[in-house]
């Protein structure tokens, strides 16, 4: 099957909501020059009848010589969001933890 005209179609990779669509992503990073790093993300959904919730939690954790880690969250379309953050550094570590919980209502 050949297609030639794909001009009509939409790029993925935009972060746009679709009607009735809720969106929520999380992304961590954790450098060092020598030493560990960690990352982790974590995204539960759930539709209990109309209402969509959403719990996510990520962890970052850099160990050893000039130390970054981060979370970033991206949420949209929900009309509770609730955000945690804790975060620490030092002389040779960083970490930061996020938890997120959003609840999308029925409109």
């Amino acid at each position: 099957m050949l297609i030639s005209d794909l001009s009509y179609l939409d790029n993925l990779a935009e972060k746009d909501l679709i009607i009735g669509g809720a969106l929520l992503a999380l992304d961590a990073f954790s450098s060092v020059d020598s030493g560990n790093t960690l990352t982790t993300t974590n995204i539960i959904l759930r539709n209990q009848r109309k209402v969509t919730k959403a719990t996510g939690t990520g962890t970052a954790i850099a160990i050893g010589t000039d130390p970054l880690a981060g979370v970033d969250v991206y949420y949209a379309g929900f009309d509770k969001v609730k955000v945690k953050i804790k975060l620490g550094t030092g002389g040779n570590y960083a970490f930061e933890t996020v938890t997120v919980k959003a609840m999308d209502l029925p409109h």
